[in-house]
């Protein structure tokens, strides 16, 4: 991996992991299935040094994984604009790694329940619910390098 250019803003990994853990959203990007490149911005949940997502079960999105499935994600938390100093002060996280689809029930199960937490942790127990729709796809990023990065 190259050198951040900004390495007095550099975070240690763990920071780098809590701030993406902690992002309301991420954007996944890919090398399109047309062969052009490819963001967009989903909801998540960490376990472990793996990242979970849900969503159809095809899409331009899966075309493009079940091709090629190296990606990168991005994270922002604690964004906010210094307007008086043409600023941004933010928390970022950058991750890259492998998507792979999900195919065991229990984990397609954890992983739901996992984004269930997340996002609506009154309700956590519907995802072996969710999990039972035959149109969810769930899918785990495998994460092999992340870093973060902060401006105050």
């Amino acid at each position: 991996m190259r050198k951040m250019r900004r390495s007095d803003r550099a975070t240690t990994v763990e920071k780098a992991w809590e701030i993406l853990e902690n992002a309301e959203f991420m954007t996944l990007s890919m090398m399109g299935a047309e062969g052009v490149p490819y963001g967009v911005t989903l909801s998540f949940a960490r376990v472990d040094s793996a990242l979970y997502f849900h969503c159809a079960n095809e899409g331009y999105k899966l075309d493009s994984l079940r091709k090629n499935p190296a990606v990168c994600v991005s994270a922002v938390h604690q964004q906010r604009t210094k307007a008086e100093e043409f600023t941004v002060a933010f928390e970022s996280a950058v991750a890259f790694g492998t998507a792979c689809e999900v195919t065991q029930q229990s984990e397609k199960e954890a992983g739901l329940l996992a984004i269930c937490k997340k996002y609506a942790p009154e309700n956590a127990g519907a995802a072996a619910y969710i999990a039972q729709y035959p149109q969810v796809s769930v899918w785990r990023i495998n994460v092999t390098n992340i870093s973060g990065k902060i401006h105050d």
